[in-house]
């Protein structure tokens, strides 16, 4: 049996996702500046588009985006 509760409902970092965050904060960078970047490389990503992906919604749909983030970040 599934009981709801708060903390049930909250979305939760991949793994991945965590691993981006503290890449940008060690670089000082912001979701903004990882949107830049990538729009720079033809990408038509949003804020929002960031945010899914370290939540891990619509990852299969966005895997070049990924590769490119990782690039940036270094993420192996």
């Amino acid at each position: 049996m599934f009981v709801y509760n708060e903390n049930s409902a909250r979305k939760v970092l991949t793994p991945w996702g965590k691993e981006v965050r503290k890449r940008l904060i060690d670089r000082n960078m912001m979701q903004m500046d990882l949107v830049k970047i990538l729009k720079e490389k033809g990408f038509n990503v949003h804020k929002a588009t960031i945010s899914h992906l370290l939540y891990g919604i619509g990852v299969s749909a966005r895997t070049e985006e990924i590769k490119v983030i990782n690039s940036v970040l270094g993420i192996e």
